[in-house]
């Protein structure tokens, strides 16, 4: 009996997150806030985007490689739709992948509860990824370390789009 009640609640579990991850993805295509199936944008207030990692299908697979050129398609399609506004990212993870491409980060002032929510989803992110359920090296799990460096890491701002480039964009189609 158990055995059937736990069976129960993992299935509910799995429909609820497939369908939670569907449901906001249909919202944010009829909002236009959809970039590609990783990645949607929302306002944040100060007259810029912040762009979201959201998957269309809540699990998904993605090696650095592919999430990054994901995330540099959305950003594309992003400059195309939105071409004079500035686009930001807020990462715990991706913090040396900014700093190669030249990016400084602001770190971002939250309070207790904030922090505590944004580690709960960046960890629900990072288990939902199926490629991080690797090992790393001979000692250590990828989502191990990829949780660690969340829980120990500062989040941070990047400007991804900033109203500069954006203005050259301008430029670029007169």
């Amino acid at each position: 009996m158990i055995i059937i009640l736990i069976e129960t609640f993992v299935l509910v579990f799995i429909f609820a997150i497939l369908l939670g991850s569907m449901l906001f993805t249909a919202k944010s295509m009829v909002f236009g806030r959809y970039l590609n199936r990783y990645f949607v944008v929302s306002r944040n207030g100060k007259g810029a985007y912040t762009l979201h990692h959201s998957p269309a299908f809540g699990f998904y697979y993605a090696h650095r490689e592919k999430y990054s050129r994901l995330q540099e398609d959305a950003i594309r399609k992003f400059k195309a739709g939105y071409p004079d506004i500035e686009l930001h990212s807020e990462t715990s993870t991706l913090q040396g992948y900014y700093a190669k491409l030249g990016l400084s980060g602001t770190p971002v002032q939250q309070n207790r509860v904030e922090r505590v929510i944004g580690i709960g989803m960046n960890y629900f992110l990072i288990l939902m990824n199926l490629a991080n359920y690797r090992k790393r090296n001979q000692q250590e799990w990828q989502f191990i370390h990829l949780m660690r460096r969340v829980r120990v890491s500062t989040p941070m701002q990047y400007v991804i789009l900033s109203l500069n480039e954006a203005q050259k964009h301008d430029d670029t189609r007169e």
